[in-house]
Protein backbone atom coordinates (compact mmCIF):
# COMPACT_ATOMS: atom_id res chain seq x y z
CA UNK A 1 0.00 0.00 0.00
CA UNK A 2 1.34 3.52 -0.97
CA UNK A 3 2.31 5.96 1.70
CA UNK A 4 -0.69 7.97 0.86
CA UNK A 5 -3.39 5.30 1.26
CA UNK A 6 -1.57 3.80 4.22
CA UNK A 7 -1.20 7.44 6.06
CA UNK A 8 -5.08 7.89 5.35
CA UNK A 9 -6.09 4.24 6.22
CA UNK A 10 -4.60 4.89 9.73
CA UNK A 11 -5.91 8.16 10.59
CA UNK A 12 -9.22 6.34 10.02
CA UNK A 13 -8.82 3.45 11.88
CA UNK A 14 -7.53 5.49 15.00
CA UNK A 15 -10.98 7.58 14.21
CA UNK A 16 -13.52 5.02 13.91
CA UNK A 17 -12.63 2.39 16.62
CA UNK A 18 -12.65 4.78 18.84
CA UNK A 19 -16.29 6.61 18.20
CA UNK A 20 -19.47 5.92 18.62
CA UNK A 21 -21.89 4.31 16.00
CA UNK A 22 -22.60 6.47 13.28
CA UNK A 23 -25.70 6.72 10.23
CA UNK A 24 -25.00 5.50 6.97
CA UNK A 25 -22.79 7.94 4.59
CA UNK A 26 -25.81 9.01 1.96
CA UNK A 27 -23.44 10.13 -0.52
CA UNK A 28 -21.29 6.87 -0.23
CA UNK A 29 -24.07 4.97 -0.17
CA UNK A 30 -25.12 6.66 -3.71
CA UNK A 31 -21.93 5.98 -4.58
CA UNK A 32 -21.73 2.06 -4.12
CA UNK A 33 -25.00 2.24 -5.90
CA UNK A 34 -23.91 3.58 -8.89
CA UNK A 35 -20.92 0.96 -8.60
CA UNK A 36 -23.32 -1.73 -8.46
CA UNK A 37 -25.93 -0.27 -11.19
CA UNK A 38 -22.74 -0.22 -13.56
CA UNK A 39 -22.54 -4.17 -12.94
CA UNK A 40 -25.95 -4.87 -13.19
CA UNK A 41 -25.62 -6.54 -16.72
CA UNK A 42 -22.50 -7.81 -17.67
CA UNK A 43 -22.57 -8.65 -20.94
CA UNK A 44 -23.37 -5.85 -21.80
CA UNK A 45 -21.03 -3.33 -20.37
CA UNK A 46 -18.50 -0.83 -21.55
CA UNK A 47 -15.11 -1.75 -20.29
CA UNK A 48 -13.28 1.40 -21.14
CA UNK A 49 -16.55 3.71 -20.10
CA UNK A 50 -16.51 1.54 -16.96
CA UNK A 51 -12.90 2.11 -16.13
CA UNK A 52 -13.34 5.94 -16.89
CA UNK A 53 -16.45 5.95 -13.75
CA UNK A 54 -14.62 3.53 -11.67
CA UNK A 55 -12.17 5.78 -11.01
CA UNK A 56 -13.72 8.70 -10.39
CA UNK A 57 -15.93 7.00 -7.54
CA UNK A 58 -12.30 5.76 -6.40
CA UNK A 59 -11.23 9.77 -6.17
CA UNK A 60 -14.42 10.90 -4.56
CA UNK A 61 -14.17 7.72 -1.99
CA UNK A 62 -10.96 8.74 -1.25
CA UNK A 63 -11.63 12.10 -0.69
CA UNK A 64 -14.69 11.10 1.93
CA UNK A 65 -11.78 8.92 3.51
CA UNK A 66 -9.38 11.91 4.11
CA UNK A 67 -12.27 13.91 5.24
CA UNK A 68 -12.99 11.96 7.75
CA UNK A 69 -16.34 11.57 6.42
CA UNK A 70 -16.41 7.51 6.63
CA UNK A 71 -17.55 6.42 9.96
CA UNK A 72 -19.91 3.61 9.74
CA UNK A 73 -19.06 0.22 8.97
CA UNK A 74 -21.34 -0.07 6.01
CA UNK A 75 -19.36 2.87 4.94
CA UNK A 76 -16.36 0.86 5.24
CA UNK A 77 -18.11 -2.03 3.92
CA UNK A 78 -19.06 0.16 0.12
CA UNK A 79 -15.81 2.24 -0.03
CA UNK A 80 -14.31 -1.58 0.04
CA UNK A 81 -16.57 -2.52 -3.04
CA UNK A 82 -15.75 0.87 -4.58
CA UNK A 83 -11.63 -0.05 -4.41
CA UNK A 84 -12.78 -3.55 -4.87
CA UNK A 85 -13.35 -2.93 -8.49
CA UNK A 86 -9.66 -1.27 -9.24
CA UNK A 87 -7.45 -1.71 -11.53
CA UNK A 88 -4.15 -2.16 -9.76
CA UNK A 89 -2.52 -3.80 -6.40
CA UNK A 90 -2.74 -1.12 -3.94
CA UNK A 91 -6.46 -0.51 -4.87
CA UNK A 92 -7.11 -3.85 -3.95
CA UNK A 93 -5.17 -3.90 -0.71
CA UNK A 94 -7.40 -0.99 0.19
CA UNK A 95 -10.30 -2.61 -0.85
CA UNK A 96 -9.36 -5.42 2.08
CA UNK A 97 -8.01 -2.76 4.90
CA UNK A 98 -11.45 -1.03 4.55
CA UNK A 99 -13.55 -4.55 3.94
CA UNK A 100 -11.27 -5.54 7.39
CA UNK A 101 -12.59 -2.67 9.39
CA UNK A 102 -16.23 -2.98 8.23
CA UNK A 103 -16.25 -6.76 9.63
CA UNK A 104 -14.39 -5.49 12.53
CA UNK A 105 -17.10 -3.36 13.63
CA UNK A 106 -19.50 -5.60 13.14
CA UNK A 107 -18.13 -9.07 12.57
CA UNK A 108 -21.47 -10.78 11.77
CA UNK A 109 -22.34 -9.10 8.93
CA UNK A 110 -22.19 -11.54 5.96
CA UNK A 111 -21.73 -9.11 3.07
CA UNK A 112 -18.67 -7.36 4.85
CA UNK A 113 -17.30 -11.34 5.46
CA UNK A 114 -17.35 -11.95 2.09
CA UNK A 115 -15.71 -9.07 0.64
CA UNK A 116 -13.30 -9.67 3.29
CA UNK A 117 -12.72 -12.94 1.62
CA UNK A 118 -13.32 -11.63 -2.05
CA UNK A 119 -10.74 -8.95 -1.47
CA UNK A 120 -8.52 -10.92 -0.51
CA UNK A 121 -9.02 -13.53 -3.31
CA UNK A 122 -8.20 -10.18 -5.63
CA UNK A 123 -4.93 -9.64 -4.06
CA UNK A 124 -3.55 -12.96 -4.47
CA UNK A 125 -4.84 -13.40 -8.25
CA UNK A 126 -3.63 -9.57 -9.26
CA UNK A 127 0.31 -11.30 -8.10
CA UNK A 128 -0.27 -14.31 -10.02
CA UNK A 129 -1.15 -16.57 -6.97
CA UNK A 130 -4.03 -19.10 -6.81
CA UNK A 131 -6.40 -17.68 -4.88
CA UNK A 132 -7.82 -19.26 -1.30
CA UNK A 133 -11.22 -18.78 -0.85
CA UNK A 134 -12.66 -19.18 -4.81
CA UNK A 135 -14.77 -16.16 -5.37
CA UNK A 136 -12.85 -14.79 -8.46
CA UNK A 137 -13.66 -15.96 -11.97
CA UNK A 138 -12.03 -14.74 -15.06
CA UNK A 139 -12.17 -15.51 -18.69
CA UNK A 140 -9.74 -15.98 -22.22
CA UNK A 141 -11.05 -16.02 -25.50
CA UNK A 142 -11.70 -19.70 -24.46
CA UNK A 143 -14.07 -18.59 -22.27
CA UNK A 144 -14.89 -18.01 -18.38
CA UNK A 145 -12.92 -20.34 -15.93
CA UNK A 146 -12.74 -20.40 -12.12
CA UNK A 147 -9.28 -18.75 -11.34
CA UNK A 148 -7.05 -21.72 -9.52
CA UNK A 149 -7.07 -22.07 -6.00
CA UNK A 150 -4.19 -22.89 -3.94
CA UNK A 151 -4.37 -26.48 -2.43
CA UNK A 152 -5.02 -26.65 1.54
CA UNK A 153 -4.84 -22.64 2.35
CA UNK A 154 -8.50 -22.36 3.57
CA UNK A 155 -11.22 -25.49 4.25
CA UNK A 156 -14.75 -25.12 3.17
CA UNK A 157 -15.48 -24.63 6.46
CA UNK A 158 -13.42 -21.39 6.56
CA UNK A 159 -15.19 -20.61 3.41
CA UNK A 160 -18.43 -20.80 4.78
CA UNK A 161 -17.34 -18.45 8.06
CA UNK A 162 -16.29 -16.30 5.57
CA UNK A 163 -20.22 -16.52 3.61
CA UNK A 164 -18.38 -17.90 0.54
CA UNK A 165 -19.71 -21.10 -1.13
CA UNK A 166 -17.83 -24.43 -1.05
CA UNK A 167 -14.88 -24.94 -3.67
CA UNK A 168 -17.29 -27.55 -5.64
CA UNK A 169 -20.32 -24.95 -5.13
CA UNK A 170 -17.87 -21.79 -6.80
CA UNK A 171 -17.02 -25.05 -9.34
CA UNK A 172 -20.46 -25.32 -10.08
CA UNK A 173 -21.06 -21.49 -10.68
CA UNK A 174 -19.14 -21.35 -13.56
CA UNK A 175 -21.53 -21.63 -16.52
CA UNK A 176 -24.12 -19.44 -14.95
CA UNK A 177 -20.88 -17.02 -14.63
CA UNK A 178 -20.05 -17.22 -18.20
CA UNK A 179 -24.23 -17.20 -19.07
CA UNK A 180 -24.27 -13.24 -17.09
CA UNK A 181 -21.58 -12.41 -18.85
CA UNK A 182 -22.32 -13.42 -22.41
CA UNK A 183 -19.47 -15.85 -22.89
CA UNK A 184 -18.84 -19.45 -22.95
CA UNK A 185 -17.35 -22.05 -20.41
CA UNK A 186 -13.36 -22.78 -20.89
CA UNK A 187 -13.33 -26.29 -21.44
CA UNK A 188 -9.72 -26.53 -20.91
CA UNK A 189 -9.26 -24.05 -17.70
CA UNK A 190 -5.89 -22.38 -17.39
CA UNK A 191 -3.47 -23.59 -14.57
CA UNK A 192 -1.44 -20.78 -12.50
CA UNK A 193 1.55 -21.66 -14.33
CA UNK A 194 -0.14 -20.82 -17.71
CA UNK A 195 -1.16 -17.59 -16.54
CA UNK A 196 1.98 -16.83 -15.78
CA UNK A 197 3.51 -17.27 -18.63
CA UNK A 198 1.10 -15.85 -20.78
CA UNK A 199 1.68 -12.47 -18.49
CA UNK A 200 5.24 -13.19 -18.86
CA UNK A 201 5.06 -13.40 -22.97
CA UNK A 202 4.00 -10.21 -23.71
CA UNK A 203 6.99 -8.37 -21.88
CA UNK A 204 9.92 -10.58 -24.02
CA UNK A 205 11.82 -8.32 -26.37
CA UNK A 206 11.67 -9.34 -29.70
Amino acid sequence: MNHRHAATLLSVLAFCFAGPAFAVHPELAAIHEADQAARSEPAAIDWKTLAVEDRARRERVMQLLRAGEVKAAVDYYHAAMVYQHGQGLEDIRLAHALATVAMSLEPDEARYRWLVAASWDRIMTTQLQPQWYGTQFQSTPAGMFLYPVADGAVSDQDRRAMQVPTLDESRGRVAEMARMNGLEVDPAPPTIEQLREARRVPDRAP
